[in-house]
């Protein structure tokens, strides 16, 4: 398709001044500055860093020290730059120029992953945003099609609504007759926003975000009470809305609550007759090797989303409401497992240790033999140059001489572990109270550590790239085969989401086991050791992400030629994506650790 050009050429020799209007049929966005954005104390460490490039500007095509300081000032601003454009009182988009829009997980995840470094009201606009949005069970929308999309969505229901009328109007003339009042219906407005609910673990991150809001000593009870009861978005109360997506998360866990068998774990619909549809943020055909039951969604959103609940219902007794009540007068709430947690304590306490226990469905141990005999197997299918390749890896590093234990990707129809060492548990990392340095704590913290930082074709890192999102090599060859078809979250790639949170993943439990001035709390041989693992992982990742020279888009890949591997962009990455200007966050925080970095 040939577009029209226009050329403009100054009849004299001074500059043309163009005023340029762009219109909209759609109800504009507020756009934010980074002043309401970010707190005064990034603002300062922003500034600070343009200072240190302004005096460094002179050097830097003779000093790579200065280079360096430039360089990091410049990504610093374009972070910023693409934090305000997708950035709005009425929602977060998720990316430039792919992904403009709406999507509830990637703008619930930033919220978390930029507590750091965003002012208070930025949690509001994420929680008005996701609540605004709410599906009439309560479900949080993954992503809203408006527009073009919008459009051909509407038109695709269309004709499968008249598809089934001229299907059925012979036989049933009833059903008929409400299939063609349904596509007239759409024809009104073909451009009507639509919101996709057919995911679940935004469900779980939503009471998340809230519970860190409502909890935030920093804003006020009034500020919170004047947030909860506002209705100008036109569907009620924001503290309507919420109990009614908290009561669909407490129905979702309900059943495993109650009694935690593995089936009764949160588990994905069917595709088709042999394949589990995604439900979570590795939403391609072979993110979760086609297991039912996602690992992240159960053993770490699920548990933290009844936590969030509980200091929810604490929250919004000191912001002047009374949760029990609310729920018991409403004649939808007081029938839902909501009202069983807020009227039976030990019912509530029993559930969270319940979904806290889940995790242990997806433990996996190999022996040094079972990680030998796999590993080999899948470099035998690989192509010769990346065996070779690999089998040098092994042979440099003996990563294959120790046992391994990790967290499996899912588990199967039967409930037992698909076995994918994936970067999933570093959400858990982030998550977690690193001041728990509990025994069973720290080990969990190791055990996790300990598989994203062993060298892959064990693990999952590679020195000068990062940590591959997921490593099939102790899967049968079927998942190797769905993940060579389908690389968007297979062992070709590193997700820049990911990294970020495994190095704030990994900062919170440094922060957590040292005091402010970066000493060890507890400092015996144990918990210097500890503590010293946790920071070599995180310079060692930090320094793989760098080197690629890839770090700030959505994901990245590699290629093996000559017997070196070099990191290569991957095809369908954009280049300003949501949760990858979490750097930010990152390099703030670590910024203020408290040792040499």
């Amino acid at each position: 398709m040939t577009l029209p050009v226009v050329s403009i050429t100054a009849n004299a020799n001074r500059p043309i001044r163009l005023t340029v209007r762009v219109t909209t049929d759609g109800p504009p966005l507020t756009p934010l500055t980074r002043d309401q954005i970010f707190t005064s104390g990034f603002l300062r460490f922003l500034n600070d860093a343009r200072v240190a490039a302004d005096r460094a500007r002179g050097n830097a095509p003779r000093n790579a020290a200065a280079a360096t300081t430039v360089s990091r000032y410049r990504q610093l601003e374009r972070d910023v730059r693409g934090t305000e454009l997708l950035s709005s009182k009425e929602k977060l988009m998720a990316g430039l120029p792919n992904y403009a829009t709406y999507f509830g997980r990637d703008m619930m995840m930033t919220s978390l992953m930029m507590q750091p470094v965003w002012t208070d009201a930025m949690p509001e606009f994420v929680i008005a945003s996701a609540l605004r949005k709410l599906g009439p069970e309560g479900d949080v929308s993954h992503e809203e099609a408006l527009g073009g999309q919008a459009i051909r969505e509407n038109a695709g229901e269309y004709n499968a609504h008249m598809s089934q009328y001229f299907r059925l109007r012979q036989r049933e003339r009833a059903a008929a007759d409400t299939a063609l009042r349904k596509a007239r219906a759409l024809l009104v407005d073909l451009q009507k926003v639509r919101e996709n609910y057919h995911m679940r673990d935004d469900e779980f991150q939503l009471p998340v975000v809230v519970a860190r809001y409502l909890t935030n000593p920093a804003v006020s009870s009034t500020r919170k009470h004047a947030f909860l009861v506002d209705s100008s978005d036109g569907r009620g109360p924001r503290i309507g809305l919420l109990l009614r997506e908290l009561a669909l998360v407490a129905t979702l866990a309900a059943p495993y609550a109650r009694d935690p068998v593995v089936q009764n774990l949160v588990a994905s619909p069917r595709l088709d007759a042999t394949h589990w549809r995604s439900i979570s943020w590795r939403d391609s055909n072979a993110g979760y090797a086609n297991g039912r039951f996602e690992m992240d969604i159960n053993a770490i959103w699920a548990p933290r989303a009844l936590e969030s609940i509980s200091q929810i219902v604490t929250a919004l007794h000191t912001a002047g409401f009374d949760p029990h009540e609310l729920v018991a007068a409403s004649p939808s709430l007081s029938k839902t497992p909501l009202r069983d947690l807020l009227f039976d304590p030990a019912f509530f306490q029993r559930a969270i240790h319940n979904w806290r226990g889940a995790v242990n469905y997806f433990v996996v141990t190999l022996t040094p033999e079972d990680i030998r005999m796999r590993v080999q197997q899948k470099l035998a299918w690989l192509p010769a140059e990346e065996r070779a390749y690999w089998r040098g890896v092994l042979a440099k590093t003996a990563a294959d001489s120790a046992p391994l234990n990790f967290l499996a990707i899912s588990l199967d129809s039967a409930g037992k572990p698909i076995s994918v060492v994936n970067t999933d548990p570093a959400t858990g990392l982030f998550l977690r109270d690193g001041a728990d340095v509990s025994a069973n704590a720290v080990a969990a913290v190791r055990r996790d550590v300990s598989a994203i930082m062993r060298a892959y074709p064990v693990g999952l890192f590679v020195d000068s790239l990062g940590a591959l999102v997921a490593n099939d090599a102790y899967a049968p060859p079927s998942v190797w085969e769905a993940f060579r078809r389908d690389t968007y979250h297979s062992p070709r790639v590193v997700w820049g989401r990911e990294v970020n949170l495994i190095l704030l993943g990994l900062a919170n439990q440094i922060n957590g086991a040292t005091d402010s001035s970066g000493k060890v709390k507890a400092p015996s041989e144990g918990m210097i050791s500890y503590v010293d693992e946790m920071k070599g992982a995180l310079m060692r990742t930090y320094l793989a992400a760098e080197a690629s020279g890839l770090k700030h888009n959505e994901l990245w890949s590699y290629e093996i030629t000559g017997g070196t591997l070099k990191p290569i962009r991957y095809g369908a990455s954009t280049d300003v994506q949501l949760w990858n200007v979490t750097d930010l966050a990152v390099q703030f925080i670590l910024t203020r650790l408290r040792f040499p970095f």
